[in-house]
This record gives structure tokens, C-alpha cells and sequence, in this order.
């Protein structure tokens, strides 16, 4: 633990947003028989400590582990962790399969120390589980399943979530929309699974994009299938937010305190508008629009 506060204390002092073309980043394509993932890690941070936790970042409709890299290397500078974005059915257009995604993460973790350079001397990483859109239902359908269950959810728009059979037993991170797009409802999205989320233990930014081009892909590359959902304005914004929030919520997780004050981003970052929904906080009381 005192290990980490220091090399969480020294990557604050990194500014989020930084460019993310560092040659300190490694990553690197890898295969198991369930499925493809590409790692990123920062070689500045000695070994294995940058393996101390690990983030399975699982890709989101249409999608493949080549469209993350942005995001990805922005959260690897940031602080000391090792991001692996994966895909547990590669070539296939869908994504919610939470079978494909159990048989991946339980064959790959046992695994990770010879898969995964950073983590070749680390036992044990705490691990925190990512799924952008249908990657989201899949990994909170899979959650019971998965050996070491993780520590944490974080979902980037999760779609399509139901109530009325899938709970989030872990802490969860959730970013959203106030405005459906790419025929993403928000309805069946983030503020569903915030709110099937443990209510102590809950976190949801809710983007403002009625005001801002702003839309489901903002977490990609290039957009999802750029004709379809492309990326829209000046959206860096969320990804560096997406970024500032998941080292938050990594702490959070240590000191098992959710207070809503820790969550709140930085003005340096926020270029937009979003609400920021806690632990008991009700988005259901807030009219938005359905569009």
C-alpha cells in the first residue's frame, strides 16, 4: 500500500491530456486460442510495479484491439498500470458474449506473467475490468464467473443493460450521454448499469451532449465505423476525464471510500458540460431527453 501511494503521488504530477506518442509506452500485440489483446504499459515505471494493477479494457461493437490506443496510452501515463485492451471474439461484429468473455479472462489472467512483460515478476496484480459498449454487458453478465473476480467495473457506455437480471456486485465506474446516439439508448446504457450498480460503492458522469458533438465512440480512435458513429467536436475532453476518473477510482478502491468530492474533475480538463452522479444519487430524478 505505501508503495503505491508513492507511485500514485509521483504520477499526479503528470499532467493529464500529455501527448500520447511517448516512447516510454510499450505495447504490443498478443493471441491466446479465446482471443486477441494488446497491452500497454510505461517502461519508465520499474517492473513489476507497473503491473501493481491491470486494466482489461474490452472493445466495443464493430471494434478491434487497434482502436484504443489513445485512451489507453493517456491512462498508462497517467499513473503506474498496465492496460490490456482485448477482444474475445475477434472478427465477430458482436461483442456481448459473456461466455467468450469469461473463457478469455480466465485463461489469460493465470497467464499474464509470461504474456505481459510488466507483469512478468508480479503475483497477483489487482485487476479492474473495462467494457465500452457491448464489451460492457458482456463483462457484467460474466462478472460471477470470472477467476479472480476482479475489483472493479468500469464502463464506457455498456450497452444493453437489463435490470431485471444483471447486478454489478463490484464497484463501478459508468460514463454516459444525456442524448442518445449511435442508436445507443441511454435508457439501456451508463445510467442503467449505475443503477444496477452496489450504491455505496457507484459513480456516474453523465456527458452533456444535447450542447456538444459528442457521441458513443468518444473513447476510440477514430470513431466506431466513422460513417456510422464517427468522433464529433471537440470531445478529447472525455477521454482525458475518462482518465483522471479511472485513477480516482483506482484509489477509491484502496481506500474503499466513494465520496463524491474525490470525483469531481479537474477545470483544467473539462471543456463541456456533465453531471456527476454518487453512491445515492438518483439520475432518475433529472428530466433528460430519450432522443
Amino acid at each position: 500500500m505505501l508503495l503505491f501511494r508513492i507511485l500514485f503521488t509521483v504520477a499526479c504530477l503528470f499532467p493529464i491530456g500529455v501527448s500520447s506518442n511517448s516512447p516510454t509506452i510499450v505495447s504490443k500485440f498478443g493471441a491466446i486460442r479465446e482471443g486477441q489483446f494488446k497491452y500497454f504499459y510505461d517502461d519508465m515505471i520499474p517492473k513489476p510495479n507497473s503491473c501493481d494493477h491491470v486494466l482489461f479494457l474490452g472493445v466495443g461493437t464493430a471494434m478491434t484491439i487497434n482502436d484504443y490506443d489513445g485512451l489507453a496510452k493517456k491512462i498508462v501515463e497517467a499513473y503506474p498500470l498496465t492496460v490490456i485492451v482485448t477482444d474475445h471474439v475477434p472478427g465477430v461484429f458482436v461483442k456481448s458474449f459473456a461466455g467468450k468473455f469469461s473463457h478469455f479472462y480466465n485463461e489469460m489472467v493465470p497467464k499474464i506473467q509470461s504474456l505481459v512483460p510488466a507483469c512478468a515478476d508480479k503475483e497477483n496484480p489487482m485487476i479492474f475490468v473495462s467494457g465500452h459498449s457491448g464489451s460492457g454487458q458482456a463483462i457484467i453478465n460474466a462478472l460471477d464467473t470470472l477467476n479472480p473476480k476482479p475489483v472493479g467495473f468500469v464502463g464506457l457506455d455498456p450497452y444493453k443493460i437489463n435490470a431485471n437480471r444483471m447486478r454489478i456486485t463490484i464497484p463501478s465506474l459508468e460514463w454516459g450521454f444525456k442524448k442518445t446516439s449511435c442508436l445507443v439508448r441511454i435508457s439501456r446504457a451508463a445510467k442503467l448499469a449505475y443503477k444496477v450498480g452496489e450504491m455505496k460503492k457507484r459513480i456516474f458522469y453523465r456527458v452533456d451532449n444535447v450542447s456538444q458533438r459528442i457521441a458513443h465512440c468518444v473513447f476510440t480512435d477514430n470513431g466506431c465505423m466513422t460513417f456510422v458513429c464517427g468522433r464529433r467536436g471537440d470531445d478529447e475532453w472525455v477521454r482525458d476525464g475518462v482518465t483522471y476518473s479511472i485513477r480516482a477510482f483506482i484509489e477509491a478502491v484502496h481506500q474503499n471510500n466513494f465520496e463524491k468530492n474525490r470525483f469531481n474533475l479537474p477545470k483544467s480538463i473539462v471543456r463541456g458540460d456533465y453531471d456527476l452522479f454518487t453512491n445515492h444519487d438518483d439520475p432518475y430524478s433529472w428530466t433528460t431527453s430519450e432522443l
